[in-house]
């Protein structure tokens, strides 16, 4: 008996090995008329009938009708280089609503290596968000069942504009001869992809632009939170734009291996939950981060970056409401453009000083409309005052609702006769050098600065303080007043030497002064 079933066994297995090697993939006709996108192709689809854009040498399609296995077809020996018109024919579902085809593609008698639904426009492709022509029926096309054993060349724009898609195969593409994956699922807003997204195998992948970007849903319809924490991505070089406008997305990377990437820019654009850490990032190679952040709700660490190789910041946390992280350890000696770099980020609140801005070009908007307090916008001035290598000729205004100290006008002053065109900021009254000059004290705990002062007269550890007389050296008394904050203007004094007398309940001090 065991003989007599053997030959039916093994045919059962060849078949079902057969079937696993398959790509397949489900597809729906519309439902109503013209709702149609217009494909490059010698002509458009009919009804029943799908461009389905794949690219191969003497492979096999076959379909069939989901739900009536019967109606169904085989092309052998199929070479296209672009798309391929899939017939289906009058379907046996009598609910046209329901109508679905299984299309299953194998190698048959050569290769099956590439799907590519998007063509991009030449003209587009230095935009933010590219425009691509249609290589296939991109609104017809509703999930991938299963990867199948192709060995894929390429995934460049391999699902593009594909609105519908889901991945539901829970086995692994074979990108072993794979380097692009860019663009990959870009513009799907409400993409669903499977668990198994994070088993996938992309150590060979260089390209990783777009991959999952472009995306224009919000935080109700887009879910996509692919748990691909554990991807292999050691051999990326391009990682721009990956998860832009991926409004769920939040998953942990921070182990990924970004040892070669050159480009981040626009990584997390818009990404609206994504706020996870990445300190453990190699950016060692990293020379564009521009707009990496912008329009983000991250606000992680990042100070141990290696930023050495950048020469881009432009717009890197660009309306980013949240970011209010140190950055004092930046090698910037090569920073070319910080334009906008900050701009809007109304939650800011750091000091720039200790960057090296020899290489700078642009810096128009960098720290615009930030939280920078005084003390910091005037240390960020200060530092970049100090250095004698910091650029000439920078705009770096309008700087609207920044104060500055009277400490730092000197420095301010140094960076606008380097050509540095300052403006919108304001004199505030906040101290950055403390006890500078010829300050003299009566106690340890008791002080004035600066000294010599041109307009604003500070006041150190005097909280118990409640008037003042200021006279000349004749005793002669030139301005007195209830003491109502920790500093008093002497703007109206003319230049010579003064005493100020700050009174208490317990006793009077005086101290000697210096009106510039």
């Amino acid at each position: 008996m065991f003989k007599k079933l053997l030959p039916f066994i093994l045919l059962l297995t060849f078949h079902f090995l057969q079937s696993q090697n398959e790509f397949i993939t489900i597809w729906k006709p519309p439902t109503a008329p013209n709702m149609d996108f217009t494909v490059v192709a010698p002509y458009q689809v009919g009804a029943n009938q799908i461009w389905f854009p794949g690219v191969g040498q003497n492979y096999t399609i076959s379909w069939e009708e989901v739900g009536y296995p019967q109606h169904n077809g085989t092309m052998p020996n199929v070479t296209s280089t672009t798309q391929i018109l899939i017939d289906f024919g009058t379907a046996l579902n009598p609910l046209s609503n329901d109508v679905k085809y299984r299309v299953k593609v194998s190698n048959g008698n050569g290769s099956f290596n590439q799907i590519k639904f998007g063509l991009m426009y030449p003209s587009t492709a230095s935009y933010q968000f590219p425009m691509f022509q249609n290589l296939g029926s991109i609104e017809r096309i509703l999930e991938v069942e299963q990867w199948g054993n192709i060995q894929w060349t390429s995934m460049y724009s391999a699902f593009a504009n594909c609105e519908h898609l889901k991945i539901t195969a829970t086995d692994l593409p074979n990108f072993n001869n794979v380097t692009d994956v860019s663009y990959m699922f870009y513009k799907i807003p409400n993409l669903v992809a499977h668990a198994s997204m994070g088993n996938w195998n992309m150590s060979t992948i260089k390209n990783f632009q777009a991959m999952f970007g472009g995306s224009s849903g919000d935080l109700i319809t887009d879910t996509f939170n692919a748990p691909i924490y554990s991807w292999n991505i050691s051999s990326a070089e391009n990682l721009s734009h990956m998860f832009e406008g991926r409004f769920a997305f939040n998953q942990n990377i921070n182990n990924w291996n970004t040892t070669n990437v050159k480009n981040m820019s626009y990584m997390f654009a818009g990404c609206e939950a994504f706020n996870q850490p990445l300190n453990n990032w190699n950016t060692s190679n990293v020379t564009n981060m521009s707009n990496m952040f912008q329009s983000s709700n991250f606000n992680q660490p990042i100070n141990s970056w290696n930023t050495s190789k950048v020469t881009d910041i432009s717009g890197m946390f660009h309306d980013a409401d949240y970011f209010n992280q140190p950055l004092v350890s930046w090698n910037t000696n090569k920073l070319e453009n910080m334009n906008s770099a900050f701009v809007g980020a109304d939650s800011f609140d750091q000091s720039l000083g200790s960057w090296d801005l020899s290489s700078l070009t642009n810096a128009t908007l960098a720290i615009s409309g930030t939280a920078m307090s005084c003390i910091n916008y005037s240390n960020t001035l200060t530092g970049w005052a100090l250095n004698p290598n910091t650029a000439n000729n920078i705009s770096l205004g309008p700087l609207l609702m920044l104060s500055y100290s009277p400490d730092v006008i000197t420095d301010r002053n140094t960076l606008i006769s380097k050509g540095w065109q300052i403006f919108g900021d304001t004199l505030g009254t906040c101290v950055t050098k403390e006890g500078l000059g010829t300050s003299e004290t009566v106690s340890l705990k008791s002080s004035v600065y600066p000294n010599p002062a041109h307009h604003i007269i500070y006041l150190k550890n005097m909280s118990a303080a409640t008037n003042f007389i200021i006279t000349d050296l004749s005793s002669r008394i030139m301005m007195k007043d209830i003491i109502k904050e920790d500093f008093i203007n002497i703007q109206n004094l003319t230049s010579g030497t003064y005493i100020l007398q700050i009174i208490t309940k317990e006793k009077t001090e005086s101290f000697k002064f210096i009106k510039k």
